[in-house]
């Protein structure tokens, strides 16, 4: 029987892979959730044992067609709570992740699906991941893969953390946003934003998550 810890695990699975073939370092679990190597690895056990994912000892986890399945379900109910929460009530980004973080368990298929409809079928959630079954294109790359000069606009926050969205919400930065590369550090990206240009650093935590085009 899958549980709401599973779903997450699937959830996080599904962000934070490359692509569907390759294997997801369980240390990017790790990072990802702060939980500990061990509790990792005996939940993807568990959910290898319910055929949910495929583990590949000393290489990482990829989900069965039932793991991504159930992992696109979890993927729409949650962005399309992010899109009511922002759009139809107002909720900085950031408290819209957290809470539709909780909301994604507890709706039926037909609760989101008149959700869906209520708010005209979206494409896209506000930090610009496309909802299932919108499939990704995988445009663009992280902020941090970009020389100094680089004039870029953002295409989405991925994977999306709180704290993350929390500054970039600070900053006024969003799917849209234009953003010049001053250059590279060893701890993040120097860019200049806003109409007055002034320079900013980026934090790599924030330049990796950061998704951006040139054109």
């Amino acid at each position: 029987m899958m549980n709401e810890s599973m779903e997450d695990y699937l959830g996080a699975i599904y962000r934070l892979r490359s692509d569907r073939e390759t294997p997801l370092p369980l240390s990017q679990l790790q990072e990802f959730f702060e939980f500990s190597r061990v509790s990792v690895h005996e939940m993807i056990q568990k959910m290898a044992r319910q055929e949910l994912v495929i583990y590949h000892p000393y290489y990482g986890v990829t989900l069965t067609d039932t793991g991504e399945k159930a992992a696109l379900a979890l993927l729409r109910r949650h962005r399309l709570w992010e899109r009511f929460l922002t759009d139809m009530l107002a909720v900085p980004w950031d408290e819209a992740h957290k809470i539709a973080c909780r909301l994604e368990h507890a709706a039926s298929e037909k609760v989101t699906e008149r959700l869906a409809g209520l708010l005209g079928e979206p494409q896209e959630c506000p930090h610009g991941g496309p909802i299932p079954p919108t499939e990704s294109l995988q445009r663009g790359e992280p902020l941090n893969h970009f020389k100094g000069g680089a004039e870029c606009f953002i295409l989405r926050i991925a994977p999306e953390r709180p704290h993350v969205l929390r500054r970039l919400h600070e900053l006024g930065l969003g799917p849209g946003s234009k953003i010049h590369v001053i250059n590279q550090t060893p701890t993040g990206t120097q860019v200049k934003i806003g109409k007055d240009h002034q320079p900013i650093h980026l934090p790599m935590e924030i330049s990796a998550t950061v998704w951006v085009d040139t054109h």
